[in-house]
């Protein structure tokens, strides 16, 4: 049997570079796969060559569609074959492309290395594989060196290992909570403390309060974990003479009596806990009770899997249940440690409960989930009532889909491969029917009724009303599979596009779209610490998206590779969600001028995909755009690292209308920075406007700043002889009608042109193009008969050729910066019409080159310079000599080596290569 090497296969989210088994374990697999030539009949994940199905395969993604055939309306593409623009899918096999299901990981010794990878079975019997990752096999943690305790002298008491999490603790209330566990009434316990990187001062402080108390022991991770991997860390460090394990916050209060009460309630169960005082931090009480509103479950499997009622900080459970829990599952979704400790004791056995409360739980902002949004119900009237748009409303439940669904569905696994032989049969069947439920009518069923008595009140709730939920995200499922055709409907627009990280802070979803958008765009970057790890400048992106790399993206990956090339050590960190990029991105990107070999010498991280982004206490960092400064600033003060360095390419308020982002954007000036501008005329008008480094007097703004100049595309402008021959002649507009560009003016352009036209300037038979959309191309009247014709976007070589064809060139630009491509246009020896604005002045213009017409951005201002530059093409030789730019073709001279040094000294590196 024949096969192919041509599956095309991208993953969603980067899969873990390494994991930790134990007795099995179970990875969310979720991306897109086609293949060019042929349709996919199956599709299965091959772990270390045993295959397992994946069921959902073939779903629907617009995503990669998008990006492959970024001409074509997707919605129009019915009757449609072929695309013979696009060479990667030439069938637009995309749109059917996507997948996702649970690699099955058995156990495996700690040392081995993990290959997943993905074959297809082709529609003509052909095969096809290709790789997913290949991922490290790690043991779970252990304990870092410590002195032994002391075991209690009263030897009938049995031995509780108090496992305590950390991370910067509020120093008053972690007093209190020590204070608590000293007081016990049942004294044979041992508390390890596993402090997740907590700051060097927060460090010290724990240290000295726990000082010459042997029944402490404090282990710092080397790294920043989470809440979730710093408790499963906990868990570890527990001594193996204990016989109990107790779990603690490190900000509540027990009472004295709460090991003794939950050690005498335990009886058989593997897991025992308690009700909770809810109080503010300064003590007042806000609830008697935990469950002032929810039934308390904890013996029910479903319910507990699809809504947890097991809070780690009340519990007490048998040591030997750790065998079967640790190591915890992934932290591929917003997992919670008490869930699944939860979920493991039930499985294996009973839980029990301690009705009266045992300890105080402080609500403040800092918990990572609080008593009232674990208490927190919306009824099915108001749900019902809810004014969301349709799309809205399957946009929502494709979030749940994959971001709750599939989230239990990974405990479920996981708990099969650990916990079978000691689960009895019928919570084997709860698990099986979790996991097939999308297939399942009869638990659709029982989830929608469920929840619909729950939510209309009929009941106590129990979960939450969490099965309506669940139910509508299983519903979206099946909306997919009777979604019709091999192509985008237009009357169904279904899409199977994952949410951009499906580790979520709690509290997120819900939001008005447009707040959300908001929200994800300035959303802290996930990152952890780790003392070995080495110094980078990490220079933050938005995302990479082919479709709109142009020169602004190009100088800042030229800076990273000439930063690199000095052997400073750079890395690429996206910091928006990247969509699907087709295949051969990274050449494509590479062959733009100064790029070449750039993904050899950079690394390249997606941030948002990653889930947290490894540091170190010493790395740089270089924001890009207004959002990026916002995260680059934020990260800096955590690591105390100072100023970060800002790359400044326009005055970015201007490229939104007057609202939350402009207002944001401007505010992104106020942070703690440096800043490099990309051209002396847009530093001069932070300078007159006293913005961002020259908020003070201009002297300090000075010293803070420095100016380059980004390299245009390198053309050679056509022989005077060329020119003279040229019949007809040619105007360039730069037409850029979306929404993110309005700052060229594009309306004001198409205006112009048409009373140009009206006018009689181009009545001698001239040809009107536009250059620079990213839609399809398409045909512009403009009156009497004239029309304009937006041509495709070209790459960087045919841009360069496309130039030389052309006459006359109009690139309007209604901000401080005085744009690239029309001094492109006039180093192609064009008379090019551009557009002024306060300091960018004719004369600054003309200084640059001649062939640069600089006219106020008005109708009659425009129409003027288009007259006078298309009586000015006919002078050959001044437009021959103005092609000579006064600025750099070449990015050796834009970031030379004095603009370099300035750049290390900006960052605090005080030599090269440091």
């Amino acid at each position: 049997m024949a096969t192919e090497p041509e599956l095309h296969v991208a993953l969603d989210a980067e899969l873990p570079e390494e994991v930790a088994v134990g007795d099995g374990t179970a990875l969310f697999v979720c991306g897109w796969c086609f293949h060019p030539a042929q349709r996919i009949a199956a599709l299965e994940l091959l772990v270390d060559g045993e295959p397992q199905p994946l069921r959902d395969i073939r779903q629907p993604r617009l995503d990669p569609f998008r990006a492959l055939h970024p001409t074509l309306d997707p919605f129009a593409t019915t009757q449609l074959e072929r695309d013979p623009a696009s060479a990667e899918d030439p069938l637009l096999h995309a749109y059917r492309s996507g997948f996702w299901g649970l690699a099955r990981i058995g156990p495996r010794p700690a040392g081995a290395t993990l290959e997943l990878r993905l074959r297809a079975r082709l529609d003509r019997g052909d095969e096809a594989e290709a790789p997913l990752a290949r991922i490290a096999i790690v043991a779970p943690p252990h304990p870092l060196a410590a002195p032994r305790p002391r075991t209690s002298a009263t030897g009938s008491e049995p031995r509780v290992a108090i496992c305590m999490a950390t991370y910067n603790p509020p120093m008053d209330l972690l007093t209190r909570q020590l204070d608590s566990i000293r007081a016990q009434s049942h004294s044979n316990w041992v508390c390890v403390i596993s402090d997740d990187c907590s700051s060097p001062e927060s460090s010290s402080r724990l240290r000295a309060m726990i000082a010459g108390d042997e029944r402490f022991i404090l282990s710092r991770s080397e790294r920043r974990l989470g809440f979730y991997r710093n408790f499963e860390r906990a868990l570890s460090l527990a001594p193996a003479e204990a016989e109990l394990i107790a779990l603690a916050d490190q900000d509540d209060s027990w009472r004295p009596d709460k090991l003794a009460a939950l050690i005498d309630a335990i009886g058989d169960a593997q897991l025992v806990y308690s009700d909770a005082r809810v109080v503010a931090r300064d003590g007042a009480e806000l609830s008697p009770t935990w469950w002032a509103t929810r039934h308390n479950n904890h013996s029910d499997l479903l319910s507990l899997l699809v809504a947890n009622s097991v809070t780690g900080a009340a519990s007490l459970l048998r040591a030997e249940l750790l065998a079967t829990a640790l190591p915890f599952p992934p932290h591929q979704f917003a997992h919670f440690h008490d869930h699944w400790l939860g979920l493991v004791a039930l499985a294996c056995g009973e839980i029990a409960y301690v009705d009266e409360p045992l300890y105080d739980y402080v609500q403040h902002g800092n918990a990572s989930l609080g008593h009232a949004a674990a208490n927190r119900m919306t009824s099915l009237r108001e749900r019902l009532a809810n004014q969301r748009r349709p799309a809205e409303r399957a946009r929502m439940w494709r979030l749940h889909y994959f971001a709750d669904v599939w989230r239990l569905r990974q405990f479920c696994a996981v708990l099969e491969l650990r916990a079978t032989p000691a689960m009895s049969r019928r919570k084997r069947s709860v698990l099986r029917r979790f996991l097939a439920a999308d297939r399942s009518p009869l638990m659709l069923a029982r989830l929608v009724a469920r929840g619909v008595r729950e939510l209309s009140g009929t009941t106590v709730p129990e979960t939450l009303g969490a099965e309506w939920m669940l139910a509508c995200a299983l519903l979206w499922r099946r909306l997919l599979a009777i979604a019709p055709g091999e192509r985008p409907r237009r009357t169904l627009r279904l899409d199977a596009l994952p949410p951009a990280s499906l580790v979520a802070e709690p509290g997120q979803t819900g939001l008005d779209p447009a707040v959300a958008d908001v929200a994800a765009k300035i959303e802290p970057l996930r990152f952890v610490v780790a003392e070995g790890a080495p110094r980078r400048v990490n220079l933050l992106l938005p995302t990479i998206d082919l479709r709109h790399f142009f020169g602004g993206y190009i100088a800042k990956l030229n800076l990273a590779a000439r930063l690199a090339r000095d052997g400073v050590r750079v890395r690429l960190v996206t910091t928006d969600p990247v969509g699907a990029l087709p295949p051969g991105w990274r050449e494509t990107i590479e062959g733009y001028s100064g790029l070449a070999g750039l993904f050899d010498a950079v690394e390249l991280t997606f941030g948002r995909e990653a889930g947290a982004i490894e540091v170190s206490s010493e790395d740089r960092f270089v924001a890009t755009t207004w959002w990026t400064a916002r995260i680059a600033g934020e990260i800096a003060s955590r690591l105390e690292r100072g100023p970060f360095l800002y790359l400044i390419q326009e005055y970015e308020p201007f490229t939104f209308p007057m609202g939350t982002f402009a207002a944001l954007a401007a505010d992104s000036y106020r942070s703690d920075h440096v800043a490099l501008f990309s051209s002396e005329l847009l530093r001069e008008y932070f300078r007159l406007h006293r913005i961002g480094v020259y908020a003070g007097d201009a002297d300090a703004g000075d010293a803070r700043s420095a100016s380059f100049q980004n390299a245009i595309t390198a053309v050679s402008p056509p022989s005077p002889a060329e020119l003279s021959a040229r019949a007809p002649r040619r105007l360039l507009f730069y037409a850029r009608p979306e929404a993110h560009a309005q700052r060229n003016m594009y309306e004001l352009g198409v205006l112009a042109l048409s009373r140009a036209v009206a006018e009689g300037v181009f009545s001698d038979g001239w040809e009107l193009h536009g250059i620079g959309t990213v839609t399809q191309a398409r045909s512009i009247s403009l009156g009497a008969g004239a029309r304009l014709d937006l041509l495709p976007r070209a790459a960087q070589d045919a841009y360069g050729a496309l130039l030389r064809e052309h006459d006359l060139g109009l690139a309007l630009m209604y901000t401080p910066h005085p744009s690239l491509v029309p001094i492109e246009m006039a180093s192609a020896g064009m008379v090019t019409v551009t557009s002024s604005f306060e300091n960018k002045t004719p004369a600054a213009m003309a200084a640059i080159s001649a062939n640069l017409i600089c006219a106020p951005p008005t109708l009659t201002g425009i129409v003027a310079a288009l007259r006078s530059a298309a009586s000015a093409t006919a002078d050959i030789d001044a437009r021959v000599r103005a092609a000579a730019v006064n600025w750099p073709t070449d990015w050796d001279r834009a970031f030379d080596r004095e603009l370099v040094g300035w750049v290390l000294s900006a960052l605090g590196l005080d030599r090269l290569g440091a």
